[in-house]
């Protein structure tokens, strides 16, 4: 499809690459001067063919998990070129309202957070779910935490990641140090696990940093606001490098925002402007001679992993990594066979997708996750995922370094500073 549409533009005589390199190029000015061109392409619309609204309509399924390109031999990556043509598209069309929404989603959430209470009471309103499924074309947006990781770990007296900070460090200080890169999702629909990671981190007897929170862009690069994410990409690569130069290991806890870091970053900025940022499991699974020295045997709940799909199709050795910290503290973890669950990012709070993302959800997690031999067994990596079990299932999944704080609660350790006065989400 995406071949038949080239071939049409060039045809008419229009260069792809150019359009989007002028889209990319465009700022608010920009905008603004297109505006009314577009308005008219789309009231028009109706009036004249144009095959690309087929091909519009058929990228609207891509739940943009990136399975395909980690699966195909060849890599053919649709999530790609479905961002490069949705960029190009609405360089002639308007965008729905929901793509600025969802692609603004990391900018506005700080803001948000600092009034959660209110936010997660007007959301709780009936009559504003059916006003931002109808009017914005969002369904079931998730509450925000009433807890802030910022406060939190300021009161346990964690330290931020600065260059600064970490210069202050030995050799030996840093060998034994880890930087977490936080991600929109976790650090403001789940606090708690933040707390948790760090937490259980420095129950290890690691010394934890935690990078101040900046938006990844992952959500622009979706709804192919391809400009705009090279822009803030930029940024964070920037602030990653000026870290990345103190040789402290530097950790994502969602695998899908971690991943973006070396595939769609990759890309844009080119592999020598982006340093390795590790996931949970990678890093951990170096460690594991020296990563539960002396621990008492811990009782085997028997857990069983449920993965992201984007992580274990685009670094298919990622599940084995969690067995192998589990094996370090004596435990097994068996690896659930399951497809996607339906949700991929915001796929499933599309209002468009919803009935998809819940079929898609019925083949193969719901099972697993509402099977009676699973109860108080199962652990999700990805945000998503644990969102899209909550929303179809009704039940919480912890993350499995969440499962491994729990085992080892009883066991006494020196906290950092208050880390004792657990946060409530």
């Amino acid at each position: 499809m995406i071949r038949e549409w080239l071939r049409l533009q060039s045809q008419a005589g229009i260069d792809v690459v150019e359009e989007s390199r002028k889209k990319k190029a465009e700022r608010t000015w920009g905008f603004i001067k297109s505006f009314p061109k577009r308005v008219m392409n789309t009231v028009s619309r109706q009036q004249h063919h144009d095959y690309s609204h087929e091909v519009y309509d058929a990228m609207a399924g891509c739940l943009a998990c990136k399975s395909c390109a980690g699966q195909c031999p060849i890599k053919v990556n649709v999530p790609q070129f479905r961002s490069q043509f949705l960029e190009v598209y609405h360089g002639r069309y308007l965008r729905p309202l929901r793509d600025y929404v969802i692609g603004g989603t990391e900018f506005m959430l700080p803001a948000l957070t600092k009034m959660a209470p209110l936010y997660n009471a007007t959301l709780g309103q009936r009559w504003v779910e059916q006003l931002m499924q109808k009017g914005l074309g969002i369904s079931d947006s998730p509450a925000l935490s009433r807890a802030s990781v910022k406060k939190q770990l300021r009161a346990w007296g964690v330290a931020e990641a600065t260059p600064t900070s970490l210069a202050l460090l030995t050799e030996q200080q840093r060998a034994n140090s880890v930087v977490i890169v936080q991600d929109a999702f976790t650090t403001h629909f789940e606090a708690k696990l933040v707390m948790d990671v760090v937490e259980l981190l420095s129950r290890l007897n690691l010394r934890v940093f935690v990078m101040p929170f900046s938006a990844n862009g992952k959500p622009l690069h979706v709804q192919g606001f391809l400009g705009a994410f090279e822009r803030t990409a930029e940024k964070q690569a920037k602030r990653l490098r000026a870290l990345s130069e103190f040789e402290v290991p530097m950790v994502g806890i969602d695998p899908a925002m971690t991943l973006t870091y070396r595939q769609e970053y990759v890309k844009a900025l080119g592999g020598d402007k982006v340093p390795n940022v590790l996931m949970l499991q990678e890093w951990l699974a170096t460690r594991v001679n020296t990563l539960a020295p002396g621990q008492p045997t811990l009782k085997d709940p028997g857990f069983k992993l449920l993965s992201h799909c984007t992580e274990k199709t685009n670094a298919p050795g990622s599940p084995k990594a969690w067995q192998q910290v589990f094996a370090a503290f004596g435990l097994q973890l068996e690896l659930a066979t399951t497809g996607c669950c339906g949700m991929s990012g915001t796929y499933g709070h599309e209002t468009r997708n919803v009935a998809t993302s819940k079929t898609i959800y019925a083949q193969s997690w719901q099972p697993q996750v509402e099977a009676d031999e699973n109860t108080g067994k199962l652990l999700a990596t990805g945000y998503s995922c644990r969102s899209q079990v909550k929303r179809y299932s009704a039940q919480t999944l912890h993350h499995p370094l969440q499962a491994l704080l729990a085992l080892l609660t009883p066991v006494s350790h020196p906290y950092p500073n208050n880390m004792q006065e657990r946060a409530t989400k």
